[in-house]
């Protein structure tokens, strides 16, 4: 067999260089979270795209490319929504095609683009593909009202924190940049080696990639080694384990969350212990009920849970943070809803709350329901948007607080690190995503917590995390886990809490790999979009 023969059998059909593509990408992310398939995942989705036939015809193939790519990738992250509403609804299967038909279409165009950059501008794949890579991924986290920037390419690699250090300086969209680059490289190399064996097209691109990979990974071993930490709280973390179907009852799941925290508080010995710790943390929702009195409706609230509560930080000498509704009374029986998130001092006085700002698709915000029901009632459907809000403060420190999927949000754990938190803390209720039985558990189980690996690295601070089912854990400001609870069971822990002087350059400047790419690609369309227009002007022979 010649070389070109043997090489050429290296090379699955064309379907399958789109299917191991997806496959791999696949397996970047939790709970598989392999290392090598977030650097090598878009090759073969590269050299597919390369070996179109010139023209219109080889975009369009391109094109379709990149969405069979997108629908089964899309299907392989997303498919924890249907685990999560599908008991709640019929109407489920919506809430997840959606979110995987716009991402596959938008990977059908991020195909194209960078097809048509390489065939009409010249563009070669290693500047087109991560351009545009990373403008779709700033502007899924950044459309209005529907931004959603659950794992995205940098996020495959948050178990491994030793390798993502550079994420302090770009963020994770930076990373997902880096990632993309280095696909792009090796891509660019096996093109040429099978167009012509081993030459100084194949060595160049394989040197760059050496280089690309070496630079952050460097950087990212030295703050490894560099970067102080000082403790700065010790916070305990309840991990009640009240079941999605209880919760369904709010006073079943309060008394089951109440019954649940002093038993773990027992276990721990906190109050024969002063100064055992210095903030209680409870998980989103934990008393799923309007604590505060809303007048205008007759609805006293819940002055007994709150009771509780103060109660217990007096037992403590030590502040709560609880998850619970808010409200807002606008009098004449109608108020707006809040998933919020209240703070108790250790005197028992409320001293502090917070309403979520981003808030989840169809579950927590229904716009058509909305419009149907005028003034809401206790238990009606939607949330209102709560307003920026600044870090609270006990005495160890100050913290900014993240409710349930506002962890996967880089931009609001840069907002609480530029206006001082010392720390961050994520309370949240996964329960959604899977049941006790082993086979119901969906993938969102172990991707919901690991977003917070990037928000620790990305402003160097520490940050506690409480689920009602779990997965709890605390994380340092290398992105190092600790104290990692299992699922679905109840479970107690107290971490000291870590943090960095000073505000890193990403905190500092944000996003801007991630906006610069956004440029990059508009300015590239327009070049591509003036190609267009001359050559329709050209005639059909151009």
């Amino acid at each position: 067999m010649t070389h070109s023969g043997w090489r050429d059998r290296l090379v699955p059909p064309a379907a399958g260089w789109l299917l191991v593509s997806a496959v791999l990408l696949g397996l970047a992310f939790p709970p598989f979270h392999l290392v090598l398939p977030s650097f090598t995942a878009f090759v073969p989705l590269l050299v597919w795209i390369a070996e179109r036939p010139a023209g219109w015809e080889g975009l369009r193939q391109a094109r379709q490319g990149g969405l069979f790519v997108g629908l089964l990738y899309g299907t392989i992250i997303y498919y924890g929504l249907v685990v999560a509403l599908l008991v709640h609804s019929p109407l489920a299967a919506l809430a997840f095609l959606a979110p995987v038909l716009a991402i596959a279409t938008l990977i059908s165009l991020v195909a194209l683009a960078t097809g048509a950059a390489r065939t009409k501008l010249g563009w070669p794949i290693w500047l087109a593909f991560p351009v545009f890579w990373t403008a779709y991924e700033w502007f899924r986290a950044y459309l209005p009202g529907f931004s959603f920037p659950w794992m995205q390419l940098g996020d495959s690699l948050t178990g491994y924190p030793q390798l993502v250090g550079a994420a302090d300086v770009v963020g994770s969209r930076g990373l997902s940049l880096w990632l993309a680059l280095a696909n792009s490289l090796l891509a660019t190399a096996l093109i040429a080696w099978r167009r012509g064996g081993w030459t100084l097209r194949v060595i160049r691109p394989l040197v760059a990639f050496l280089v690309v990979l070496a630079a952050p990974i460097g950087y990212s071993i030295v703050r490894w080694n560099s970067i102080e930490l000082r403790p700065v709280a010790r916070a305990t973390v309840i991990q009640p384990s009240v079941p999605q179907h209880v919760k369904r009852d709010p006073q079943a799941a309060a008394d089951s969350a109440v019954r649940a925290t002093e038993t773990l508080l027992g276990r721990l010995g906190l109050e024969s212990q002063p100064g055992g710790t210095d903030l209680l943390i409870l998980p989103e929702t934990v008393f799923p009920a309007y604590i505060e009195a809303l007048p205008s409706l007759d609805h006293p609230g819940r002055p007994d849970l709150e009771a509780w509560v103060a109660g217990v930080a007096r037992r403590l000498d030590a502040p709560v943070l609880y998850g619970a509704l808010g409200a807002a009374d606008r009098g004449s029986g109608s108020f707006d809803r809040f998933n919020s998130a209240f703070l108790v001092n250790a005197a028992g006085n409320r001293v502090g709350r917070y309403d979520k700002q981003y808030l989840v698709p169809v579950v927590e915000r229904v716009p058509i329901l909305d419009l149907i029901v005028p003034g809401k009632r206790p238990g009606a459907a939607g949330f209102g948007r709560g307003s920026d809000a600044a870090p609270m403060r006990i005495e160890a420190g100050s913290f900014g607080v993240m409710i349930c999927y506002e962890s996967i949000y880089a931009r609001i754990g840069r907002q609480y690190r530029r206006e001082g938190a010392d720390f961050l803390v994520n309370i949240t209720n996964d329960a959604w995503f899977g049941r006790q039985a082993g086979w119901t558990h969906s993938s969102f189980l172990w991707q919901h917590p690991a977003h917070l690996v990037m928000r620790a690295i990305e402003s160097r601070v520490g940050i506690a995390r409480s689920g009602n089912t779990g997965i709890s854990q605390a994380v340092d400001p290398l992105g190092r886990t600790s104290h990692t609870t299992e699922l679905f069971a109840a479970a107690a822990f107290v971490a000291e809490l870590h943090t960095t002087d000073g505000q890193t350059p990403y905190v500092r400047y944000g996003d801007v790999a991630g906006w610069t790419s956004m440029l990059v690609a508009l300015a590239c369309l327009g070049l591509l979009g003036h190609e267009w227009r001359a050559s329709r002007r050209a005639g059909p022979s151009a």
